[in-house]
């Protein structure tokens, strides 16, 4: 059966960036002042249910720890869509706000992880890349067994859809028209703020 997957193709080995190089307390000057940088968590490299499961289990102990924001830091070429609606699904039952930033790139998976953010607090950094596109299914088997992948990996790109439209300022039509072509379709940081991917690109008073 086929694993169902939203990631760019541009690189099979993303460089993975960690707490220590990225120093928390760089990253508390830029955009969380007065915050506590131990409610930092990070997605740095693929959407994977290992690395899915570590973010999940993050936030929860935060979340129970105390409902001040917690602080997401993106950066991810994509990976898989069941992940990335696992860490979505997360996101939207906590009981406390989640500020979403991007960091470097935020492509394919990525980007509905980066617009579920709490509104207005959903940052970009002024280099950093967003890509979106069709999700990608790998699919083998008998013909019914393609036929049936074939019409689930539909349903989960709609289910895609209507999440982006609903968290973002593009109506259905705006995201169909990039997801239809087939294409990898990237947005700069001021087309993510026109979107309404994020809200404002960091040290702009945009």
């Amino acid at each position: 059966m086929g694993r169902r997957t939203c990631e760019a193709t541009a690189s099979a080995s993303s460089k993975r960036i960690t707490r220590n190089g990225v120093p928390a307390e760089a990253l508390e000057q830029l955009f969380m002042p007065q915050s506590d940088n131990s409610r930092m968590v990070f997605l740095h490299g693929d959407v994977t249910e290992n690395a899915i499961s570590n973010v999940i289990a993050q936030l929860l102990l935060l979340a129970n720890d105390s409902q001040a924001p917690i602080y997401l830091v993106v950066s991810t070429y994509g990976g898989s869509l069941d992940e990335m609606f696992s860490l979505y699904d997360t996101i939207k039952f906590l009981p406390c706000p989640v500020h979403t930033v991007a960091l470097g790139k935020v492509m394919s998976a990525g980007v509905l992880l980066l617009a579920s953010g709490a509104k207005g607090k959903r940052l970009i950094g002024a280099s950093a890349r967003i890509m979106m596109h069709p999700l990608s299914a790998g699919v083998y088997g008998n013909v019914f067994e393609i036929e049936n992948e074939t019409k689930e990996a539909k349903r989960l790109q709609t289910l895609m859809v209507d999440a982006l439209v609903k968290e973002t300022k593009m109506t259905r039509a705006q995201v169909e028209k990039v997801m239809n072509p087939g294409l990898d379709y990237y947005v700069t940081p001021t087309d993510a703020v026109k979107f309404g991917i994020v809200d404002k690109i960091i040290g702009s008073d945009r």
